[in-house]
Order: C-alpha cells, then sequence, then structure tokens
C-alpha cells in the first residue's frame, strides 16, 4: 500500500493567505471536514468526537443520568478538556466553511462540558479552569446562530440573538469584573444590523 499522500498535497496547495479548509466524504460514506495546513493535512469527523474515539461527554453524561451524584474527578475533567479542544478545533473549521448550525452545535456541547466541570468537579481548579473561555464560546455560538438567520433575512431574530448574548455573558461576570471583549464584538455585529430593520424597529 502506498502510504505517500505527496499527490494529494499537491492537488490541494496550502495558501498562506486564506483558512484552507473543506468538506470531503470518507470512502465509507462518513463525511470528514479537511484542513490544510503547511505541513499537510488535519482530517477529523463532521459527527461525533472529532477524531473518532470514544465520546467522552456523552459518556459522562450517560453516567450522569444512571447516578444522578456522580461527581467529575481530576481525571475525568482532564478527558473532558481534552475533548473540548477537539470540539474548539472543529467550529472554528465549520465557522470558516460558514457551517453555521454545525458551529451553534459544537459550541453548545462545549458549554456542556464546561458547566459539568462547573458544576460538579471535585478539585476547584477544574471547576473554575473552563471559565475563563465561557465568554469566548457563547460569543461564537450567538454569531454564528445570528449569521444562520441572517441568511434567511431574519435581520430582528439576530439582532435579538446578540443581545441575549450579551446579557448572558454579563450574568457570568463577578461582581466588579471587567468586561470581556466579546461583548463589545457582539454588540459591534448588533449595531451594524440596526440600519437594515424597519424604522419603527430601529430604537426598540
Amino acid at each position: 500500500m502506498d502510504d505517500d499522500i505527496t499527490p494529494i498535497l499537491e492537488a490541494w496547495k496550502f495558501d498562506p493567505e486564506r483558512v484552507n479548509v473543506r468538506f470531503i466524504e470518507a470512502l465509507d460514506g462518513r463525511p470528514l471536514i479537511q484542513v490544510r495546513i503547511e505541513l499537510g493535512i488535519l482530517q477529523m469527523n463532521r459527527d461525533g468526537r472529532p477524531d473518532g474515539g470514544p465520546d467522552v461527554l456523552e459518556n459522562i453524561e450517560a453516567a450522569i443520568a444512571a447516578d444522578e451524584g456522580l461527581k467529575i474527578d481530576s481525571e475525568m475533567a482532564t478527558a473532558l478538556r481534552e475533548e473540548a479542544v477537539l470540539i474548539h478545533q472543529r467550529y472554528v473549521a465549520l465557522l470558516s466553511l460558514e457551517a453555521y448550525d454545525l458551529v451553534v452545535r459544537d459550541a453548545m456541547r462545549n458549554l456542556r462540558t464546561f458547566d459539568l466541570c462547573r458544576d460538579r468537579g471535585v478539585d476547584p481548579d477544574d471547576r473554575q479552569v473552563l471559565e475563563q473561555f465561557r465568554a469566548q464560546v457563547i460569543a461564537t455560538r450567538s454569531r454564528a446562530a445570528a449569521l444562520a438567520v441572517l441568511r434567511e433575512g431574519r435581520v430582528g431574530e439576530a439582532r435579538r440573538l446578540l443581545d441575549a448574548a450579551v446579557e448572558e455573558i454579563r450574568t457570568t461576570l463577578a461582581s466588579g469584573a471587567k468586561e470581556p471583549p466579546e461583548i463589545a464584538m457582539l454588540e459591534g455585529m448588533r449595531d451594524i444590523l440596526q440600519p437594515k430593520l424597519p424604522a419603527s424597529q430601529r430604537h426598540e
């Protein structure tokens, strides 16, 4: 068997000026995502766990359904965080592909991971370490959701989604904490949309 992927790399040159990402179909029909990087190609599953391994989040959620009192120990928390990194890498690729519904799916999945660690973690560090990324993931989810409805011309709904995300992020902030940059980004996107609303709705 010839394992040399040079012909594939030659057919799909790396372009440093753009995100090099595409959907393909596996030999068995599975939908895949490929990302062309300078030294080769990253390939991941479009659905389920990106690397095709056991789904840690789903397995833990199933265990919690069977035992409501289950706590997340450090080993479980580490596995969840490692999986969340893979999911993050995938939704960055999906955002470039404008697959907004799938971006929302993956961002919401990572927020479930954050919630599990925060609410059930045994170690204080495991409960807190992911919280620094919560605003970023909420913003990504809401931006993608807004872009999805904008495709259908639903400008007012997009604006409401962005407003709701700003309020959601603010509720996660500790008293006196500085607002993260994601709030300004979401508000800026919302304000760009305002002129597209009917005059009667521009100040609602």
